[in-house]
C-alpha cells in the first residue's frame, strides 16, 4: 500500500509542477513585453554552450 501511495503521491506532484510550469508560462505570454524580453533572453543565450571545447 505505501508503494502505491508514495507512487500516487510522485504522480501528483509531478502533474502538479507541470500545470504551474504552464500556467506561468500562459501568463508570461500573455504579456507581450515580457514576452519579447523572454525570446530575446533566449536568442540571446542561443549558442552560449559552444565554448570551444571539443567533444572528447
Amino acid at each position: 500500500m505505501k508503494t502505491v501511495l508514495d507512487a500516487a503521491i510522485e504522480y501528483y506532484q509531478r502533474n502538479n509542477f507541470v500545470d504551474e510550469v504552464n500556467a506561468a508560462y500562459a501568463r508570461l505570454k500573455a504579456d507581450p513585453k515580457a514576452w519579447s524580453e523572454e525570446l530575446e533572453e533566449r536568442r540571446a543565450s542561443d549558442g552560449i554552450l559552444m565554448d570551444g571545447i571539443e567533444d572528447e
